[in-house]
């Protein structure tokens, strides 16, 4: 599975600087529209977590089961996004986090602001491994 995602977006800069200092990181308005695409297709999201000079989070539910995605955006060219399965009680839940993955594509391919989405494996995005089209691709 790859569960790291490098992308490009068409969103606006959604910063907000006093002084030099972000008072808002970019990104709120791409973790908005994850948010609701994933909601559409029946997952309980949260509101955005300012995550600083990371970027934003957010917690995903599909019933009691957790997800957890990561939005860094560099600049309009180069942008991350990293998913977790949070399912585990002592094992996660691979095929619930196969079907998420699935569903989070899905959101992705439907929204004509994200383009150039390349799919990594885990930790892959430092340039190791070659980039896929989808989320299990070889």
């Amino acid at each position: 599975m790859r569960p790291e995602i490098q992308f490009s977006s068409a969103f606006p800069d959604d910063s907000i600087e006093d002084g030099g200092d972000f008072v808002q990181w970019p990104g709120r308005n791409v973790a908005e529209a994850l948010k609701g695409g994933l909601e559409e297709r029946g997952y309980r999201v949260s509101d955005p977590v300012d995550a600083q000079h990371v970027g934003w989070e957010l917690d995903i539910w599909r019933g009691r089961k957790r997800f957890w995605l990561r939005i860094s955006i560099l600049e309009p060219e180069l942008n991350y996004l990293m998913a977790k399965n949070m399912t585990f009680f002592l094992w996660p839940d691979v095929k619930l986090f196969r079907a998420f993955l699935a569903d989070l594509q899905a959101v992705l391919e439907a929204d004509h602001r994200f383009g150039q989405v390349r799919w990594f494996p885990k930790s892959g995005i430092d340039g190791r491994a070659a980039p896929a089209s989808g989320p299990f691709n070889d």
